[in-house]
């Protein structure tokens, strides 16, 4: 869990996202763009900060030549750092790291530029990277919480475990009432596959914390051991009680949806899993759950949809290639694409190998007995038109005029015969 973006001078919330490639953000701005030249350098912030929260393309470029027209008259480094921000929403990771390098170079004490600058590395995937700066940043700010936070949120990142939790427990120290901190140290324990003490650090801060009842995340993350446990009345009231705080929250939603699919309660699943891709459109996850909620109410277009969304987003993994197949074999009877899916499925790597290719041979058998009861079927129909056709020429014959009823020959009656197959 990282800390959320804040803009300065009291404007806070999250920085909108913007589609637009890199390229997109410039460093100068058309004509119309350009604003009064005496405008104060506080109110030029102050405007751009609202454009970066709004975070339209169009805004965040007025943005940037507001903050660009700024940054050398303001002396606080607010300028610059709303720069980094803007360029950050623009998706121009290089010349945001080049404002907040800018600022810890003249201001090393401003803990928020260390932060985002290995929260722009994290973007980057240059993991290690991130870790150095925030824990230089940790040495210049120690009682900034979001440094310390994404610092257990990354060591986590690499596996380094271990490391997050003397980090988690150096971190309470400082602030034992962070409720991030808890989180992450909770976590760090879920990492472990250890629930009990995962748990324990989040009952006591339940327990302890002021506010902590009213928070989201730590009954999200309390359900969710309880669900590792089997303890499914536990969890899902936990869970229950996270939504019921925050109904947008993906973690809960997720999570939630996972304790219903177990109970084959796909109509409860739905609204949860299409609220979660709502707020987490680009989530994997998300899509494959839903998937499977669609499948099992017979929505099968839906479930198909979201199988191939999850393969989009997250082509490495290879669960829904194996979803795929058997809605595809089990439910709309197309054994090859059901063939196909799961030979990607084990091609890809996937962890159930063995009973995907169980899956192949069963849909190859399932193949074989169609074709063979269409065949027979086939077979069938053209002996009863036969049969049909040799009543009618019976029944059209002359009965008084002395001539022979026609011959089997005559009838056709073996024509192209063969044997039935049994199906």
């Amino acid at each position: 869990m990282t800390r959320t973006m804040v803009l300065l001078l009291g404007l806070g919330g999250c920085f909108g996202k913007s589609g637009s490639s890199p390229e997109a953000a410039t460093s100068s701005a058309p004509q119309a763009m350009i604003t009064d030249a005496n405008q104060a350098p506080e109110d030029r912030i102050d405007e751009a900060a609202r454009l970066i929260e709004s975070g339209t393309t169009e805004d965040l470029d007025r943005a940037i030549f507001l903050l660009q027209s700024t940054v050398d008259d303001d002396t606080t480094g607010v300028a610059r750092f709303n720069l980094g921000l803007a360029f950050q929403a623009r998706g121009n990771l290089k010349r945001a790291a080049n404002q907040y390098q800018a600022i810890i170079a003249t201001r090393p004490g401003m803990g928020d530029a260390w932060l985002y600058l290995g929260l722009v590395q994290q973007q980057q995937g240059l993991l290690d990277a991130a870790v150095g700066n925030f824990r230089s940043g940790i040495r210049n700010d120690p009682e900034h919480m979001g440094l310390r936070e994404a610092l257990v949120a990354v060591l986590r990142k690499q596996g380094r475990v271990d490391e997050a939790i003397l980090t988690a427990k150096e971190a309470l120290k400082v602030n034992a009432n962070s409720l991030a901190i808890y989180n992450n140290f909770a976590l760090a324990y879920l990492d472990k596959d250890d629930t009990t003490r995962a748990r324990f650090i989040l009952q006591k801060a339940l327990q302890s914390v002021e506010g902590a009842v009213n928070n989201a995340y730590l009954h999200t993350n309390l359900g969710w051991s309880y669900y590792l446990d089997g303890n499914i009345p536990a969890a899902t009231e936990s869970l229950e009680k996270a939504v019921q705080i925050d109904g947008e929250l993906v973690p809960a939603l997720v999570y939630l949806s996972r304790v219903y699919m177990d109970d084959r309660n796909y109509q409860d699943m739905v609204p949860l899993l299409e609220t979660a891709e709502k707020n987490d459109p680009a989530s994997a996850d998300v899509q494959l759950n839903l998937g499977i909620a669609y499948r099992g109410l017979g929505r099968l277009d839906d479930a198909k949809a979201a199988y191939r969304k999850a393969l989009s987003l997250d082509p490495a993994n290879p669960t829904p290639h194996f979803n795929l197949g058997i809605l595809l074999g089990d439910y709309e009877k197309d054994y090859d694409g059901a063939v196909a899916a799961f030979n990607q499925y084990i091609a890809a790597g996937g962890s159930e190998g063995e009973r995907a290719a169980k899956y192949i041979e069963d849909v190859t058998r399932e193949k074989e007995r169609a074709e063979r009861r269409a065949r027979a079927e086939a077979e069938r129909k053209r002996r009863e038109e036969e049969r049909a056709r040799r009543q009618e020429l019976l029944e059209s014959a002359p009965e008084e005029d002395g001539s022979a009823p026609p011959s089997d020959a005559e009838l056709g009656a073996g024509d192209g015969a063969s044997e039935q197959e049994t199906p």
